[in-house]
């Protein structure tokens, strides 16, 4: 880590990788996959938020992991959008324990408190020499192509927030700790800006567009928020829980057409999106809405709905899947 990055960043050496202050804003760290991190699970997109708070913390000199509001109670750096686009040869369904991967990190200002943190995520094959790993580093435009070669790309929308109540996850606020810097990032582009996305997503409950086909199946749930496993250490609903409800109801979705769950662990999610509207208490049950469609590309485009029971938006969700039946291989 560099002295300056090292002056900015909150967080000791010990058991994280350390992030290097590379050409053009961006961080730069290596990661092993371990057993945390990877599976048919939301795992590696806990992972991948985990990334965004280092990045966040040392971008904008603030702790996300200690940060207080201005009335002193505990904020939290949120996801209000989270998208996962894997395009391009290499899926997080793919990686597995010691995968060597190398992640590059930009923060940018999105107006307000809110920024926007961009991963590019690809295997580490070998350890380039210091000059080719600056010049592999690719600017926002370019990012914006999803075009890199075997790369993830990955996109999270972060404001800050606080409970408005005691014992409650109902009606967070918004509040940004003291020592929160953005001014001297670089600001996103109006035509990458997520807040659109996001805006059009709450107004239409969803990610469809007008000309889509109309669904070929529909599933209604019920999902009660389970205390044991949805929550994070704070006691909100962890928005990586947000993920795996989904994929709770795409695999019961899946059940309904007489797929198997060998298919479900074979399948290939090329793009991940979220739009989170609030958050839920334990045991806070969820109606749960599933529709899928198969598009011209041979891909299954799968849209989720989570509401509370009062009809209240919780979140919306699109997955783009290559369903892999038995005896098909991917990229």
């Amino acid at each position: 880590m560099t002295a300056a990055l090292a002056s900015l960043s909150p967080f000791g050496p010990a058991g994280r990788p350390p992030l290097t202050e590379g050409e053009g804003g961006w961080l730069e760290r290596v990661e092993v996959v371990t057993p945390a991190m990877c599976g048919h699970n939301s795992l590696f997109i806990g992972q991948l938020g985990d990334w965004t708070w280092d990045a966040v913390g040392a971008s904008c000199r603030a702790d996300p992991y200690t940060a207080v509001g201005p009335d002193g109670n505990p904020a939290y750096l949120s996801f209000s959008y989270f998208r996962v686009k894997a395009s391009s040869g290499l899926c997080a369904e793919q990686l597995t324990f010691g995968d060597r991967l190398r992640i590059r990190s930009k923060v940018l200002s999105c107006g307000g408190d809110s920024v926007l943190t961009l991963h590019l995520v690809r295997r580490d094959k070998e350890i380039p020499a210091h000059g080719a790993a600056r010049r592999a580093v690719r600017g926002v435009e370019e990012f914006f192509r999803y075009d890199t070669p075997e790369g993830i790309h990955v996109e999270n929308f972060n404001r800050w927030i606080q409970r408005s109540g005691p014992d409650t996850n109902h009606g967070l606020r918004r509040a940004a700790p003291a020592g929160f810097e953005v001014h001297h990032l670089d600001r996103i582009a109006a035509e990458y800006t997520p807040r659109r996305v996001c805006a059009q997503a709450r107004k239409m409950a969803g990610f469809r567009t007008e000309g889509e086909p109309a669904p070929q199946a529909r599933l209604e749930l019920s999902y009660r928020v389970d205390a044991s496993r949805d929550l994070n250490g704070a006691g909100l609903l962890y928005f990586a829980s947000y993920f795996s409800i989904v994929d709770w109801a795409l695999l019961r979705l899946w059940h309904s057409l007489g797929r198997p769950p060998r298919r479900f662990l074979r399948r290939l999610v090329l793009d991940r999106q979220l739009c989170f509207v609030a958050n839920a208490d334990a045991d806070d049950v969820l109606d749960v809405e599933v529709t899928a469609y198969h598009d011209d590309d041979d891909i299954d485009v799968v849209d989720t709905t989570l509401r509370h029971q009062d009809g209240s938006l919780l979140a919306v969700a699109r997955q783009r899947i290559r369903d892999m039946p038995d005896g098909e291989v991917g990229p």
